[in-house]
């Protein structure tokens, strides 16, 4: 049953996120829209970048009978998942898990290690190799850098970077 508590999950309209928040909280309803930083390339250089955890939604709490209509046709939403006879919702447990791992307001998501074995194709993410392809060939002692074979240069090179600077080639 679907009651002011629950959560709904809005789908709104290509990079509209902020609009359809900023117009959903005028009609006074709860509007809960994760952010996180995300690294992109521009110029050439790695910055981080305030964006929407969940790209094109957002979750807001209401009551149906009184603001159904109001939030479908507000601006920059594209609709209410579901039916017309069920309305999708998330769990306030879930909604609060998310808040709990905000930090002044952003998301903070934990990185999985990767984990490499010999021949695996990679590509270097960060430092003066950004960009290039790689074979994982070995991890050294000290467990922080690894040696791998360049793949994208005319001859064979070996290289030893730093681990975290290396992301599996899904490429490949």
């Amino acid at each position: 049953m679907n009651n002011s508590n629950s959560w709904f999950v809005v789908n709104v309209k290509p990079k509209q996120e902020f609009i359809a928040e900023k117009s959903l909280k005028l009609y006074g309803v709860k509007v809960y829209l994760p952010l996180y930083k995300k690294k992109i390339k521009k110029n050439k250089k790695k910055v981080k970048v305030v964006t929407p955890l969940f790209n094109g939604y957002l979750f807001v709490q209401f009551s149906i009978e009184e603001s159904y209509h109001k939030i479908r046709f507000a601006k920059g939403v594209k609709k209410i998942l579901g039916s017309s006879n069920y309305l999708w919702t998330i769990d306030n447990n879930k909604i609060e898990n998310i808040k709990s791992r905000e930090n002044n307001g952003i998301v903070v998501l934990k990185k999985e290690k990767e984990t490499f074995k010999k021949g695996d194709h990679i590509l270097i993410d960060e430092g003066d190799f950004d960009g290039w392809e790689g074979i994982f060939c070995e991890e050294l002692p000290d467990c922080k850098r690894a040696m791998i074979m360049l793949t994208n240069i005319g001859f064979s090179s070996k290289l030893i970077v730093p681990k975290k600077y290396l992301l599996l080639n899904s490429r490949n």
